[in-house]
């Protein structure tokens, strides 16, 4: 449904830019690489080398692509499928890649170094922030810990010594709090906040110790472990600086002794202890204060999560450090340091396929360097127009604060299924090795031996003559890492947008809005890395299929929809009918214009399916309107003599097809469909095609009033079929097929393209729409009355309606006469006679008199009829029967004849022209 709802959307815009004239290059795409595909390709497999994971996963890739490629056309999705589509495994993308890889290097937005990042465990291979999901209900297991301070900076000493006897030979501790005890023995340093207060204080029941905690949480410290604490000083973090302590995992030969208390801007004093555990190797923060301060990056955990060799406490080498029992050791060995362990609920990250927790941990890594690109990528941003703009504007200012605090991309993955680093690696150093020359020759690689050279060409046959110059083969190692599938899917512009002359930036990007932290901006730092610019103007953010309890679909909840079975129908037809494609697309677009998510449900899809087949019922009966007819029966030169009715109608259908224009403009596709239905609904089906079927049945073929009448139809029909034709394509392709009117044989969309179908300037008639909005509210008052009378076919009644002036003029224009039986009045009002004069009057009215087909006045009696409240009109209505007075014509339904049995007077007439 996700690939629904993005597809859909997608040819929802295509289709409209091509009805508004455009010429457009709609190039859709495959992210082919990447471990979630490398999983399911290796599934039950063991001892796979690398290049036997690729083929399998090449054609996993392949299989799911050809199965969606057809979905995608199976739901009408506007594409050249056959030679207009991109995919990241196909060896122009993959050289066009390496190429601009190398570009960033040589600009210096690529390099490699050791730094703390998000680790899987259970996939062996570094992640992305994208990559991964967060779980709220996450339990760790938290530890306060003690750190004995053994050196007092002088500021230190100051506040001691002011104490006097108070702290006479009495140790002091810093207290922390972590909820990764598994961190300690990586711990390098403390760090403090210079602005925050802190206390010096002693804890109940241990009066030969002191503890330095900070001054805003030692209160709620003291409540969660239940011991009271003594404040004997307070002193503000500057202090801190320049003292020494020693942590728990210190060993005998003295290591992590005299560690330093260092200032950090990460530090707050909202929980913990206002101390903060630092290690390098397993933090970002940790990592900056490292580095400011050279401390050391020791990681003693593997690529599998577990513990290594190098750790002194060798009770703990190869315990995975996520497990229970290895938090229950580490506790077990802080011993008298522990002050207070509890269980823990936090959001924490997992890998977003294999759903376990993940870990930070440092590794050497390929890098984009972001903060050099960061300023130039905030610019680009801000000039971008982010749809639809109800939360738009809030989610791409998400996405500029994401890119302002983030430190850095991590690009290497430690996989066998991507695009190979075009490194190599001196053997004695490490040292990387890469250049232009380099890329250049592994790109003939690609050309002569595939796209899987890196695994499958000896070293080499891979060093360029510029490498082989200065080093021996035995001097080098090939490099096993990848590139990140957001490199791979964020430098796609630089393949798309070239392939179609050479522009830099595409008009629109259009995806979920997850893509804030995915291919936009992996998309928006390579281009502006390499061009300067951002590579779209907009971007066009939906949101997810959710079930009807708004829980995301997922095959673990048993709550996934297949599309298939919504437009096809499921095994079994009755739990699971077929709603057929246009429900499915009609359920996207009414949807969509805001990037909220989107429910899925059968009553839905009911709802989507009766809404579409209104629509062809209405689309129908137009047709049905027009079946014989050519377009010479109703051309028209001048739009003066038609009637009002029709003039009503065109000024409404202008004005549709202008507020329809603005909401696709605007990517409103929701506000679409309701301007659709309301307007066929409504305007069109129940009150145009309601009161003009009299015109079409009972008129002569050749009469100026219902020429019009198929004239407006064919406008209705055409306007109408354009502003639904993106949404609904097939639907209107069908009306297009059985249109009686030849139109060429090319289909609906190049015809309504070419010939820029869009309401004439002409159909601007003010003056009309006041005299029928006017006529259609005086319906309304005899409906009302009517049905008070238990009338319900208004064809058997009489109207006498007295107006003021204003309201009198209105009337009078589709009226002339003060009675008639067949004016456009009558028409609108659908009764069978209506006498019109001005000036409210009180009492009885003058009898009617013979009207123009000649109804004698002895036939009516003017003391029948209610008048009723229309004084906000400026009119009086009242109405009275004609059965008993006047008989209906067996023809045109109306009572105006004056014997029984026998046609009125305008239907003899037709008959006779016909005979």
């Amino acid at each position: 449904m996700g690939h629904a709802i993005n597809k859909v959307l997608k040819d929802i815009t295509v289709r409209h830019k091509i009805l508004c004239g455009s010429k457009v290059h709609y190039v859709p795409g495959w992210d082919c690489h990447g471990l979630p595909i490398e999983l399911k390709a290796v599934s039950g497999s063991e001892n796979l080398d690398s290049s036997a994971i690729r083929v399998k996963a090449r054609n996993f890739a392949k299989n799911a692509i050809s199965v969606q490629m057809e979905a995608f056309k199976s739901w009408g999705i506007t594409a050249d499928w056959e030679n207009g589509c991109y995919f990241t495994y196909n060896p122009d993308y993959i050289k066009a890649q390496l190429r601009l890889f190398c570009s960033m290097h040589e600009k210096g937005y690529v390099y490699r170094d050791l730094k703390p990042v998000y680790w899987s465990p259970s996939s062996r291979t570094a992640l992305a922030e994208a990559e991964l999901e967060y779980d709220d209900k996450y339990v760790s297991t938290t530890a306060t810990v003690k750190m004995k301070v053994t050196e007092l900076s002088s500021g230190l000493s100051d506040v001691m010594s002011k104490l006097a006897g108070t702290t006479k030979g009495k140790a002091v501790f810093a207290l922390i709090w972590t909820t990764t005890p598994w961190t300690l023995p990586s711990n390098r340093a403390i760090c403090f906040s210079p602005k925050l207060e802190y206390v010096l204080a002693k804890l109940d029941g241990d009066e030969d110790c002191l503890y330095i905690i900070g001054k805003d949480v030692y209160q709620e410290f003291s409540d969660k472990i239940g011991r009271h604490l003594e404040v004997l000083s307070t002193f503000i973090g500057d202090v801190l600086h320049g003292a020494k302590y020693s942590s728990p995992f210190s060993d005998e030969s003295g290591n992590a002794v005299g560690l330093p208390f260092l200032p950090g801007n990460h530090v707050t004093g909202e929980k913990g202890t206002g101390l903060v555990h630092t290690a390098p190797a397993h933090g970002p923060d940790d990592f900056v204060v490292a580095l400011a301060y050279g401390l050391p990056l020791d990681c003693f955990v593997n690529e599998e999560g577990c513990f290594t060799s190098d750790l002194n406490h060798l009770s703990l080498k190869g315990l995975p450090v996520l497990s229970k029992e290895t938090t229950m050791k580490i506790i077990s060995l802080l011993g008298d340091n522990l002050i207070h362990t509890a269980p823990f609920t936090h959001s924490y990250p997992c890998d977003w396929r294999t759903k376990k927790p993940v870990i930070l941990r440092a590794s050497q890594q390929w890098f984009v360097a972001t903060d050099k690109l960061k300023t130039l990528a905030l610019e680009q941003l801000s000039k971008v127009m982010v749809v639809p703009e109800r939360g738009g504007d809030l989610k791409s200012s998400a996405m500029a604060g994401m890119l302002q605090r983030r430190p850095y991309w991590c690009i290497s993955r430690q996989r066998a299924w991507g695009v190979p680093l075009p490194v190599l690696y001196n053997s004695q150093d490490g040292h990387p090795i890469t250049s232009r020359e380099f890329v250049e020759h592994l790109c003939s690689c690609i050309d002569q031996c595939g796209t899987d050279f890196w695994w499958t060409l000896p070293l080499n046959e891979l060093i360029s003559s510029d490498i082989s110059s200065k080093y021996s083969v035995s001097e080098l190692k090939k490099g096993q890492d990848i590139m990140d599938i957001w490199f791979d899917s964020g430098v796609s512009w630089s393949s798309v947008l070239e392939s179609h002359g050479n522009a830099k930036v595409a008009d629109l990007y259009l995806e979920g809005v997850d893509q804030f932290t995915g291919w936009f901006q992996s998309s928006l730092m390579t281009s502006c890395a390499i061009q300067g610019v951002s590579p779209y103007k907009k971007l066009y953010v939906h949101g997810f299929a959710v079930d009807q309890e708004g829980r995301k679909m997922s095959k673990s909840l048993g709550n996934v929809v297949d599309p298939e079975d919504i437009t096809c129908g499921g095994k079994d037809s009755k739990s699971k009918p077929a709603y057929g494609v246009d429900a499915l697309r009609w359920w996207v677009a009414s949807h969509s214009g805001t990037n909220n998510n989107m429910p899925v449900s059968s009553e839905l899809m009911v709802a989507s399916a009766e809404t579409v087949h209104k629509l062809r019922l209405v689309l129908r009966f137009l047709l049905g309107c027009l079946h014989g007819s050519s377009n010479n029966d109703y051309t028209c030169d001048s739009y003066d003599d038609i009637p009002h009715l029709d003039k009503y109608l065109l000024h409404l259908l202008c004005s549709f097809d202008s507020m329809v224009c603005k909401h696709y403009e605007a990517f409103q596709y929701n506000r679409v469909c309701s301007a659709i239905v309301n307007f066929v609904t409504n305007e069109v089906s129940a009150v145009y095609c309601h009161l003009v079927k009299d015109r079409l049945y009972c008129l002569p073929v050749e009469s100026n009033a219902r020429n019009s009448c198929l004239r407006t139809i064919s406008e209705i029909l055409d306007v109408v079929s354009k502003a639904t034709a993106p949404i609904l394509p097939h639907l209107i392709e069908e009306v297009y097929l059985h249109h009686p009117v030849p139109r060429g044989d090319s289909g609906f969309f190049r015809w309504a393209a070419l010939g820029q179908r869009s309401p004439s300037i002409q159909w601007h008639f003010p003056d009309a729409v006041e005299s029928v909005e006017l006529a259609l509210k005086v319906r309304q008052i005899i409906n009302q009355k009517a049905a008070s009378m238990g009338e319900g076919n208004s064809w058997k009644l009489g109207a006498r309606i007295n107006a003021n002036d204003e309201a009198f003029g209105r009337l009078k224009a589709l009226q002339p006469y003060e009675e008639s039986s067949d004016s456009e009045l009558v028409e609108i009002l659908q009764v069978s006679f209506v006498h019109i004069q001005n000036a409210l009057r009180e009492g009885k009215s003058d009898k009617v008199k013979d009207n123009c087909t000649g109804v004698p006045p002895s036939h009516l009696d003017s003391d029948v009829g209610q008048p009723i409240d229309a004084t906000l009109l400026n009119v009086s209505v009242e109405i009275f029967p004609l059965e008993g007075r006047l008989f209906k014509c067996d023809r045109c339904r109306r009572f105006t004849s004056y014997i029984d049995s026998e046609l009125c007077h305008r239907c003899s007439i037709v008959l006779k022209s016909m005979s």
